[in-house]
């Protein structure tokens, strides 16, 4: 069971039911990616965020219309971190 001590830098609001966060990336290409890769994970899934990018950041929204977050959301931006991670270690090797 995903537990939040494994979510880092997620703020989370209980009302409304939200979590949020921001990711910055090195160039647009790989802000697009990162976009694109989060695309396919919400079809997979059928869970879709809320999304805005820039050249160099995206911002992910989770949110639920019930009452509080869900163990779905939870793991959705554990997923969504996944993802993220993998541009880091697509930057640390280029370094």
């Amino acid at each position: 069971m995903l537990t939040l001590d494994k979510l880092i830098n997620w703020r989370i609001d209980k009302k409304p039911p939200l979590m949020t966060k921001k990711f910055t990336f090195e160039s647009y290409e790989q802000t697009r990616s990162f976009v694109n890769d989060l695309a396919d994970l919400s079809e997979k899934t059928g869970y879709y965020p809320n999304l805005t990018f820039s050249q160099s950041q995206a911002t992910v929204s989770i949110f639920t219309d019930e009452e509080e977050l869900s163990a779905n959301d939870f793991e959705f931006a554990y997923q969504t971190d996944k993802i993220a991670d993998l541009y880091s270690e697509e930057m640390k090797s280029l370094s």
